[in-house]
């Protein structure tokens, strides 16, 4: 039986911006917006926003979370500090795998590339500390990219959080009519960029948002076709 890809919850907001959709990764997810010329250059040059679905996001939690990652992690880009994130090399699957590790009130949300999410799950749940757990929320979850040289400036006005103080590696959460947001400052293309993780049901309210101020603040929708040209440009920061 032939398995039917998953939707993004931004999904009905790209219909509307008349996207071309294709399966990634097991995902249902934009190709492009009619001109993956302007979406490269909008990644590269000014802001892009980025369907990051299909990026596997695994909550862990516990006592001893740190002494746990760093049993999962053989090398990573700085240590597991409070309210930043940091790139983590595993191996999953006998393959070697670049990961992000975000840590926020005490807690952490890994981001793993697509297609890894179960296999990282698997590993933490193996090599759990004591009182550590972790859940695979990436199908709970919306996460969108804005990347490029201008998004810090472009979402200003844009995000209902001040995100002013926010530097290059930070990780904040943050609450909005009750429901938790996770903002970081960077991206999976070693580029500045932020990055908001909320719950699926808010997804449609965060692109939204995005695409009612992206002519006033030249945000560009992007598809996956621009996203993994620029992705297959980067060098490994690790």
């Amino acid at each position: 039986m032939e398995i039917m890809p998953k939707s993004s919850p931004f999904e009905g907001v790209y219909k509307q911006l008349g996207a071309r959709f294709e399966a990634y990764d097991g995902w249902l997810l934009p190709a492009d917006f009619g001109n993956i010329e302007a979406e490269s250059d909008a990644l590269n040059n000014h802001c892009a926003a980025v369907d990051l679905s299909s990026f596997g996001r695994i909550s862990v939690k516990g006592e001893h979370l740190k002494e746990t990652l760093n049993t999962v992690f053989e090398s990573k880009s700085g240590s597991f500090a409070m309210d930043h994130w940091v790139w983590g090399k595993t191996t999953l699957d006998s393959q070697s795998v670049l990961c992000r590790i975000a840590r926020t009130n005490g807690d952490c949300v890994l981001l793993t590339p697509p297609g890894q999410a179960e296999a990282m799950f698997e590993t933490i749940q193996a090599k759990a500390g004591k009182g550590v757990t972790a859940a695979n929320i990436t199908e709970k979850t919306a996460m969108l990219g804005l990347y490029g040289p201008a998004a810090v400036r472009s979402m200003r006005g844009v995000l209902p959080f001040d995100i002013d103080d926010l530097e290059q590696g930070d990780a904040t959460r943050m609450s909005f009519f009750m429901m938790s947001f996770t903002l970081l400052r960077g991206s999976w293309l070693g580029c500045d960029g932020l990055e908001l993780i909320c719950p699926a049901s808010a997804g449609p309210m965060a692109a939204g948002a995005v695409v009612k101020y992206r002519h006033k603040h030249n945000i560009t929708p992007a598809g996956m076709e621009s996203f993994r040209l620029a992705m297959a440009q980067m060098e490994s920061p690790l």
